[in-house]
């Protein structure tokens, strides 16, 4: 019985213990997509000109670091689910 109760307690503790990790990694994902974005924007604006965008170039490819970052602190994905096999 407690390798059952054992095996309940880790199901439901390893999403929250992931949970932060992947939190940081969608905030990440979320502000290297808007300086995309913006980049983007400024170039359709200004295509003769693409010295007016080197800012938001750089800003893009720090984020596009940041979220490469984030993705390596999170680690394997943890669904919540555990395969118990038979007991002894």
């Amino acid at each position: 019985m407690n390798r059952w109760l054992a095996a309940i307690i880790v199901a439901v503790a390893l999403p929250f213990a992931y949970g932060c990790g992947t939190t940081a990694q969608a905030e990440a994902k979320k502000e290297m997509e808007q300086s995309r974005a913006a980049y983007e924007r400024c170039r359709q604006q200004n295509p003769g000109d693409p010295s007016k965008c080197e800012a938001l170039r750089k800003a893009y490819e720090a984020d596009v670091q940041a979220y490469h970052e984030a993705s390596k602190a999170t680690g394997p994905s943890a669904t919540g689910f555990i395969e118990i096999g038979p007991g002894k």
